[in-house]
């Protein structure tokens, strides 16, 4: 048995064999799992881990809910069923557990397959405790202002945010974090810690630790680096964010950023929240969350061209003068 915080979360994780266990113990450190000794407290959330010849039969009645990036997701009641063809993850999110039952065909999987099944079974039991997934990149400029990018791969989140933290500015992540709700308003948290670099253009980053190239869900390949290896003072490992910005590269010299309305930044937040991971039982309350996140914040398009890749920094003049020229602080 392993525990591991996840913020002001535990995790219990309970296996049968010390090896089964293993890639999820790195994979729950790269989500920002800490491990964790013996706590007081009870864990919210508990995982056990099988290893076994055949997985346990569906019930008949449990009917499809999800199809993504390789996995298949059932449902039966309050249960929830996950898998990528070898294996079954039987979870009951309003419980706060799960059990995996793994078939020695499951480390044959592609590794970034195995790290989608275990990612979505860990969202899905975050889902009823009100962390909500959100595809963005998180940039802290000073205690009172923070930036979300939301976007897709490709949208140039982490070249920004590898620049901008370049340039001093504190950061969460460069891809993905959860939503909670707070008292004080929505909150980000860091979920996945290590960034992503394309292949192809490592060489400009010759001052970060660059791991091997691994298979990215976009096609490409990437090298992931745990930044807080050299920027360890610049992390944060949650905010209140005060601005979102929706990033797409453009064939352009100069970047520009246009206001949005209310009505367009939640149908883009929408977009990117992992639509696959709703479900009847929390999305009312994720509405609500990405609801009070656009009322907390004021919303731009960029539309990012060649300046930013030089000049990152440029973006918090940008956004200075979008602001009507209210101080913006370096």
């Amino acid at each position: 048995m392993a525990l591991h915080m996840f913020h002001d979360l535990t995790l219990e994780v309970q296996q049968d064999r010390p090896d089964v266990g293993a890639e999820l113990a790195w994979l729950l450190q790269n989500l920002s799992f800490v491990p964790t000794p013996a706590l007081a407290r009870q864990p919210c959330l508990r995982l056990t881990v099988h290893r076994q010849a055949h997985p346990p039969s569906l019930p008949v009645q449990a009917r499809e809910v999800l199809r993504a990036e390789g996995l298949c997701g059932l449902e039966h009641g309050d249960n929830f069923y996950l898998t990528e063809g070898t294996s079954l993850l039987h979870l009951q999110p309003g419980k706060g557990q799960g059990t995996a039952h793994l078939v020695p065909a499951f480390v044959q999987q592609p590794q970034l397959l195995r790290q989608q099944f275990w990612t979505v079974g860990l969202l899905k039991l975050l889902r009823p405790l009100g962390l909500y997934g959100l595809h963005a990149a998180g940039i802290v400029t000073h205690p009172d202002r923070s930036i979300l990018l939301v976007g897709g791969s490709g949208s140039g989140k982490s070249t920004l945010t590898i620049g901008l933290v370049r340039q001093g500015c504190g950061y969460l992540s460069d891809d993905a974090l959860l939503l909670r709700q707070q008292p004080e308003g929505v909150e980000a948290l860091t979920f996945r810690k290590p960034f992503s670099i394309d292949e192809d253009v490592a060489a400009d980053y010759a001052e970060l630790p660059l791991g091997e190239a691994r298979g990215a869900s976009s096609g490409k390949r990437k090298r992931w680096v745990d930044i807080q290896d050299v920027y360890a003072e610049q992390y944060r490992p949650r905010c209140r964010p005060s601005i979102l910005l929706f990033p797409r590269i453009v064939a352009a010299a100069q970047s520009t950023v246009y206001p949005l309305n209310r009505p367009q930044a939640l149908g883009y937040l929408l977009t990117h929240s992992g639509s696959h991971l709703f479900d009847r039982h929390t999305m009312g309350q994720q509405l609500e969350t990405l609801k009070n996140l656009v009322q907390q914040t004021t919303q731009y398009e960029l539309r990012a061209g060649r300046d930013l890749y030089a000049h990152p920094s440029r973006l918090l003049h940008l956004l200075h003068a979008a602001e009507g020229g209210t101080k913006w602080p370096e």
